[in-house]
């Protein structure tokens, strides 16, 4: 969706649900351009992809331990 600056100020709460839905929203103000879209929540598990590697037991730490009551 490509609006000027004006309506996005305007009419606000519809640019934010079409963002939030996953729909880019380009803003011009003169000769200028922006994109406002929604940001993807970091997640831990995307993290370390491609720069750890999990070696031996993933549930062990590998230390002795006992549960106290």
């Amino acid at each position: 969706m490509k609006v000027t600056s004006r309506e996005f100020q305007r009419d606000f709460s519809r640019m934010r649900e079409a963002a939030a839905s996953g729909e880019p929203v380009y803003v011009t103000s003169g000769d200028q351009e922006f994109l406002f879209q929604r940001v993807q929540p970091q997640t831990w598990q995307g993290a370390l992809k491609g720069k750890a590697k999990i070696v031996g037991d993933l549930y062990s730490t590998g230390l002795d331990w006992e549960a106290s009551q």
